[in-house]
């Protein structure tokens, strides 16, 4: 593994960051990618990282210029949410979120497909949300995004199988980060409750169909990662869902 090059989209702070840096650490080079400056993401330093703003055409069709080299592994994990605090995100708003939630990852892995050599192989690992099932007024658009993305990462499946190349989806559930791991123990401070009482109370309010109790933390995640980088041709068009039994149609 260690002559392998992976490339993490939405690298520069939380899940992305985490899966970056353990990559890193398991003797990949990998180059992350994020919106932020450098300065600002919370990388290792064996991480290389680019700064692109992935809403933008023009930037995702230079980013494997950018790469230089074509990489074995490639993880999509960027993301964009609509600013709520706005009121009723604009059109604006929305074809941002639907840029880098699904077509920045349809059109950079096509251009990957294209620009490595055939007899390269090259496994793609695509991080997709439960949220596909349950659209609320507040992640409508989020949740449409990310629906979107599930339909185009089939289309890249068919794709791979004449590539060379194989494409999964990680489907996540709620995950612990620390923003939300802050307003948990915020809340079970004010409530004179425990931070688990706290977590398996909103678990269970916010989606009925959860069977989790706890948050589903980051090495969780980069376990299901290695796991699907590591299936080869054989994973193509799999899906692995850490969203405690959520379930819905859409799949």
């Amino acid at each position: 593994m260690t002559s392998k090059r992976a490339l993490v989209t939405g690298a520069s702070q939380g899940l992305g960051a985490h899966l970056a840096t353990f990559l890193a650490k398991d003797g990949w080079h990998v180059v992350g990618v994020g919106r932020r400056p450098h300065a600002q993401a919370q990388l290792s330093a064996d991480v290389e990282y680019l700064q692109a703003d992935l809403s933008s055409a023009e930037v995702i069709g230079a980013l494997v210029g950018r790469l230089g080299e074509v990489p074995d592994l490639v993880v999509h994990n960027a993301v964009a949410y609509p600013d709520q605090s706005a009121g009723r995100p604009g059109l604006d708003a929305i074809e941002t979120a639907m840029r880098v939630n699904a077509f920045a990852p349809y059109q950079l892995t096509l251009d990957i497909l294209a620009a490595k050599p055939a007899e390269r192989f090259c496994s793609v690992v695509v991080v997709n949300s439960e949220s596909i099932y349950h659209a609320e007024a507040n992640s409508a658009v989020y949740a449409a995004s990310k629906a979107a993305l599930r339909v185009l990462t089939g289309g890249l499946a068919a794709a791979c199988r004449s590539a060379n190349a194989a494409v999964s989806t990680l489907l996540l559930g709620p995950l612990a980060d620390a923003k939300k791991t802050e307003e948990i123990r915020r809340i079970a401070e004010k409530r004179g409750a425990t931070p688990a009482e706290i977590t398996r109370l909103f678990l269970r309010q916010s989606n009925r169909n959860l069977v989790i109790d706890d948050f589903i933390d980051f090495d969780a995640c980069y376990q299901s990662l290695c796991y699907l980088a590591g299936l080869g041709a054989v994973g193509n068009g799999m899906l692995c869902r850490l969203d405690g039994g959520s379930a819905g149609t859409l799949v």
